[in-house]
């Protein structure tokens, strides 16, 4: 079956609501990242336009797996992700997000997992029309409960490897990869075309699980998991992550 993907672009008007207006005002705000989901990246000219006018100076890039400039994705939630220079991740006062719904700006928010001074991810809804925040301390919670899914795959003696077929999130390869890294632990490879929590107690031998597919899975359904999942890239460097600083968990 061939398949096209189209894109759906707001038709709306698109501009910084008064409540953002008065935030970054009464921030004195003179640097923001500035980001987009699909439907809005094209139409930020009049953000852009009020954002000058406040003196505000964008900041912002061309992410992994996106289109254009300014465009952020789910999934582009590592620390290099966004491609930012330390520079630019310094000058940057907060990330202002262009779009609805929480899943897009949280992206913006686990990029910064780690760092010294994470930034506010201000949400500026042009739909509702309205401004919420979003900071790492939200997530604190979630990223306590991912360092402990970590330490059980380091001394895990069964890992459940779960791999989907969907174009764009196969990675079958790199888990054989995984596989000889840890010649001492036994893997279970898991293939399908989504992932079916509810079949995962399923398999009560597996000691922690390896998520292979869209990286949020590994973050936002943590509590979906049991035994604990971590994802692909984080269990390759597993023993790296646990001897970092925890700087805002």
């Amino acid at each position: 079956m061939e398949i096209m993907f189209l894109e759906a672009p707001f038709t709306g008007t698109v501009e910084l609501c008064k409540k953002t207006i008065d935030y970054l005002k009464k921030n004195k705000i003179r640097n923001v990242g500035l980001y987009a989901s699909v439907q809005f990246v094209n139409q930020l000219k009049t953000v852009e336009e009020q954002l000058q006018c406040l003196n505000i100076t964008i900041i912002s890039s061309h992410a992994d797996r996106t289109h254009v400039p300014k465009q952020i994705l789910g999934c582009d939630n590592d620390k290099n992700s966004l491609h930012l220079s330390d520079k630019q991740k310094e000058q940057i006062q907060l990330y202002l997000y262009i779009g609805d719904g929480k899943f897009h700006p949280l992206a913006l928010v686990y990029a910064q997992r780690g760092e010294k001074k994470p930034k506010e991810v201000i949400c500026n809804d042009p739909i509702a029309k309205d401004l919420t925040i979003m900071a790492v301390d939200d997530i604190k919670t979630m990223l306590a409960r991912y360092r402990g899914s970590l330490l059980k795959f380091i001394t895990a003696k069964t890992v459940g490897i779960l791999i989907t077929i969907k174009p764009g999130q196969e990675h079958f390869k790199p888990a054989l990869e995984l596989e000889k890294q840890y010649p001492d632990k036994k893997f279970y490879f898991f293939v399908d075309n989504v992932i079916s929590f509810d079949q995962l107690e399923n398999f009560n031998f597996i000691d922690v699980w390896v998520n292979t597919a869209c990286p949020r899975v590994g973050f936002d359904d943590q509590e979906k998991f049991i035994k604990g999942v971590v994802n692909l890239h984080d269990a390759v460097h597993a023993v790296e992550m646990i001897d970092e600083p925890r700087n805002n968990e």
